[in-house]
């Protein structure tokens, strides 16, 4: 039988049963692997009486939840092709990807009906919207149970399974396409890089239209035959209630909501004495941008719960390194090692540098995409010769193996011809009591080409001008790299995970000035 969705899911149903699969507390509703498995054969035969042919792409504009995971994993057990859609991205973007992608249906919950409806009235294709109850999900599939053969004998490893869309900040968003095996596989490096057994539950509060929420918190669950804790979004004051309430014993964040979480620490510091009593909480991780070292050390002292640093990206189905988990060595400021891939550094020759030398990350493994979806000249210069993907982030390995990364080659600082890694930057930031979130960045200058500047959300209670942040970045940094211009904003442009979009945020304030 072939690595896919569909055998897969079979294969545990069949195995464990009646173990849980996925918690939604917002809809107090639970799932075995076998009401998975029930409720994708019934799926796959409502697409059928649609008239939605294997192969065919389906869309889903929908918060975390029960019926969201029925409809991810339904639509890649069924043989169709997945096409989640970001809900913050804007409607220009959105409406690109459906006629991008060639979308034939959409499920969407109330909250995001009219936006679609609108939307598609624009399309030059017919795509077809179905609303989904997210409280009681659809009473037009319940009634199917029964599988059918069809799908299996024309699906393989190879198939496509979903095309997800890069969060475009600097031009049109790229279609990365994923196949069964390659989705399946970075399930398998989680799995592998956590030790994640069938024992463990992970709290999930990453989107399913992002790659850690798809690939770390519910294939890796599905791959390892562990259970997942899933509610609507993200909510600093739930947290800790439902890992306690849920007994997790791992969760999965971004540096964002790990600030977020430190501050309520501060504001109320019974919560990280809660925290310490928590006994079954293994660990926690943190993937999608670079952790400053600073918060990675508070957020250890604060909660008495390992952090473990990873790093990975929508084309490698997400991790490609990781910390090794206690007692094995963690390096705070490092992404890690390889899990179940090869990364090497090269140069601009695609040759691999030495240990301890700046270059372009790149990885080879069966969790890298196929190509992006109708852009064949972008896919072949994002790949070597002989196979390597190009990641676009630059950093360096050491003696011992554990990679650093010093930032994206696009999001480089270039003063007077140095190159400044914002990351750099922003790790000092962070190091300032009154900084909530910090992101550095480039800005034109007609004697340095660019100089460097700095957006900062404060923490509620704290006033801090200008000249206190340059004072303390420059006995950090040094005067050339210090910032020379301050921003206090109110928000950030994020993306779906809550990853500060930096060129975006470069963007915004050109125009300001």
């Amino acid at each position: 039988m072939s690595d896919t969705f569909r055998s897969l899911i079979e294969q545990q149903a069949d195995e464990r049963p009646n173990r849980c699969f996925l918690i939604d507390p917002d809809s107090n509703l639970s799932m075995t692997f076998k009401d998975l498995r029930d409720q994708c054969r019934a799926f796959e035969q409502f697409l059928d009486r649609k008239g939605i042919q294997i192969g065919s792409h389906v869309g889903f504009l929908l918060d975390n939840g029960y019926w969201t995971v029925i409809v991810f994993l339904g639509t890649m057990y069924a043989g169709r092709v997945v096409v989640p859609l970001n809900a913050v991205a804007s409607v220009g973007n959105l409406a690109y990807i459906l006629e991008n992608s060639d979308t034939e249906a959409v499920f969407v919950s109330s909250t995001y009906r009219e936006l679609m409806t609108n939307i598609i009235e624009n399309q030059t294709h017919e795509i077809t919207c179905l609303e989904l109850d997210m409280e009681k999900g659809p009473d037009e599939w319940r009634h199917f149970q029964e599988s059918t053969d069809s799908t299996e004998h024309q699906v393989t490893e190879q198939s496509d399974s979903m095309i997800l869309y890069t969060s475009g900040t600097v031009g049109r968003p790229k279609g990365a396409v994923h196949t069964h095996q390659s989705l399946i596989a970075g399930g398998r490096n989680v799995e592998l890089a956590h030790q994640i057994t069938s024992d463990d539950r992970v709290y999930c509060v990453l989107p399913l239209y992002h790659i850690n929420g798809e690939v770390v918190t519910t294939i890796a669950q599905l791959v390892s035959g562990s259970c997942v804790v899933m509610p609507r979004k993200f909510s600093v004051n739930k947290f800790w209630d439902h890992i306690e309430e849920f007994k997790c014993t791992w969760f999965n964040i971004v540096p964002t909501i790990a600030k977020y979480l430190l501050d309520r620490a501060q504001r109320e510091p019974e919560q990280a004495s809660r925290v310490h009593s928590l006994k079954h909480l293994r660990f926690c991780r943190s993937a999608t941008s670079a952790l400053p070292a600073a918060m990675h050390k508070e957020f250890e002292e604060t909660f008495g719960v390992p952090m473990i640093e990873t790093m990975g990206l929508t084309e490698t189905a997400a991790p490609i390194l990781s910390n090794p988990m206690p007692p094995a060595k963690r390096i705070s400021g490092s992404v890690g090692m390889p899990v179940g891939d090869e990364v090497i550094v090269v140069d601009k020759q695609f040759k691999e540098v030495a240990r301890g030398q700046v270059g372009e990350f790149a990885v080879r493994g069966p969790n890298v995409i196929r190509e992006y979806f109708k852009l064949p000249d972008t896919t072949k210069s994002s790949f070597t010769p002989d196979g390597w993907f190009l990641t676009g982030d630059l950093g360096c390995q050491d003696e011992n193996g554990y990679f650093y990364v010093s930032g994206r080659s696009k999001e480089l600082i270039i003063k007077g011809g140095e190159n400044i890694s914002p990351r750099e930057i922003d790790d000092v930031l962070y190091q300032h009591e009154a900084v909530l979130e910090a992101a550095a960045f480039g800005l034109p200058d007609d004697a340095y080409g660019q100089v460097v500047a700095a957006a900062i959300i404060l923490r509620g209670g704290f006033n801090i001008n200008a000249d206190d942040l340059s004072a303390f970045c420059i006995e950090n940094l040094g005067p050339y790299r210090a910032p020379s211009i301050f921003y206090f904003v109110d928000e950030m442009p994020k993306g779906p995970s809550g990853k500060i979009q930096r060129l975006e945020l470069e963007k915004r304030i050109s125009q300001l000035n």
